[in-house]
């Protein structure tokens, strides 16, 4: 296993906890990848927030941090996927509208040991 993963899912209006992001220490590592999944026949919309934030501080307040929408994942209302780059510390999923179904999200981190 060279990567490790960390999945939450939402079926109504919301957001999910924030996910940290493990800072490349190794020039060359693949970027993280999140992937949103839709059950079949979902009817919702979503966006994928990023924050530079430290979000492992004790008492981090998510709902007060400063997020922004990842271009490629604001808006959608299909799966979708994504590499992050840059200065983002954590991601969270966030449901905009919600008729049905349910919205997956996963991050996907390369092993800084293995670089997978």
């Amino acid at each position: 296993m060279g990567t490790s993963s960390n999945t939450q899912s939402l079926s109504a209006l919301g957001t999910t906890t924030p996910v940290p992001i493990m800072q490349q220490a190794s020039p060359g590592l693949l970027p993280p990848t999140v992937v949103v999944n839709l059950s079949a026949g979902a009817s919702l919309m979503y966006s994928v927030e990023m924050t530079g934030d430290n979000v492992l501080v004790p008492n981090y307040q998510a709902a007060s941090g400063n997020w922004g929408g990842l271009t490629d994942l604001t808006g959608q209302t299909t799966s979708g996927s994504s590499a992050l780059g840059g200065a983002v510390s954590a991601v969270r999923l966030h449901v905009t509208q919600y008729t049905s179904g349910t919205a997956t999200i996963q991050v996907i981190q390369p092993n800084p040991i293995t670089g997978l």
